[in-house]
C-alpha cells in the first residue's frame, strides 16, 4: 500500500501535438466508484490488468491541488468482481494513458472512452502546490479545482 499526499493539476488539452512528446506505450484503464462523496472517495480501478483501491480524501488547499491519497493494490478478480457487483456509485470510466514527456516535466494525458468520449486531460503531479513545471502549447485551460472534469463526477455520467 502507498500513502501519501498527491499534488496534481489538470488541464485541458488543445489539440493533438503531445502525440510527439509520449513514451512508453499507452495503458488502458477502467475505474468505477464505491463512493464519490465530496468528503471522500473510494474508487476500483484497472490499469490495464493490474487493479488498485484508491482512498482519496478532499482537497486541503483552495485551488484543490493537494488531497491525501491511498493506493492499494488488490487481486483483479477481486477488483473485476467490485467493478461488476452492483456496488460502483455510477458508471465505469474507460480511458486511455498516455506519458508525455516534456523537457522535465512527465504529464499523464488521458483520452476518454467513455462516458464523455473524445474528452482529452493532462495531469501533472509535483512535489509541492506552486512547483514550475513546463508548460507546452497544448496545454489549455487549468481544471484542477473544476469538478465538472473529476473522475468521480465523470462516473456519475457513465
Amino acid at each position: 500500500m502507498t500513502a501519501h499526499r498527491e499534488i496534481e493539476r489538470k488541464f485541458l488539452v488543445l489539440d493533438n501535438r503531445w502525440r510527439a512528446q509520449v513514451v512508453g506505450e499507452p495503458v488502458v484503464m477502467r475505474a468505477g466508484y464505491v463512493s464519490r462523496r465530496k468528503e471522500a472517495s473510494i474508487r476500483v480501478r484497472f490499469e490495464g490488468e493490474d487493479a488498485i483501491l484508491t482512498l482519496k480524501g478532499q482537497a486541503i488547499d483552495p485551488e484543490g491541488r493537494e488531497r491525501p491519497e491511498f493506493n492499494i493494490p488488490i487481486p483483479a478478480d477481486q477488483g473485476a468482481a467490485i467493478l461488476e457487483s452492483g456496488m460502483v456509485d455510477g458508471g465505469v470510466i474507460r480511458k486511455t494513458r498516455y506519458r508525455v514527456q516534456v523537457g522535465a516535466s512527465l504529464f499523464e494525458v488521458d483520452e476518454f472512452e467513455h462516458p464523455r468520449a473524445g474528452l482529452v486531460l493532462a495531469e501533472i503531479e509535483l512535489p509541492s502546490s506552486d512547483a514550475d513545471f513546463d508548460r507546452p502549447a497544448w496545454l489549455g485551460e487549468e481544471v484542477t479545482a473544476d469538478s465538472h472534469y473529476s473522475n468521480a463526477v465523470i462516473a456519475g455520467e457513465a
